[in-house]
């Protein structure tokens, strides 16, 4: 099991609906809006590194108005 904790940078006067848009895909267990550097803080859990990769490439940043992301994943899962 992989968990990570995905950060987005995403278009301000779009970030409710965004929030709303991440939240919907499957593959989120929790997403919130943050201040700081990025605007999202987003938690996902996946079986397989490639997983990881697809879904943040193929459907986290072809969200409209998600511009920049950074992935970190977690050394332990306990």
């Amino acid at each position: 099991m992989i968990i990570a904790f995905i950060m987005a940078k995403v278009e301000s006067t779009k970030s409710r609906a965004i929030l709303d848009a991440v939240r919907n895909l499957e593959q989120v267990e929790e997403a919130y809006l943050i201040y700081g550097a990025y605007d999202l803080l987003i938690k996902c859990v996946f079986k397989t590194p490639e997983a990881l990769s697809s879904f943040v490439v193929n459907e986290l940043r072809k969200v409209d108005g998600v511009r920049d992301t950074i992935t970190n994943v977690c050394a332990t899962c306990e």
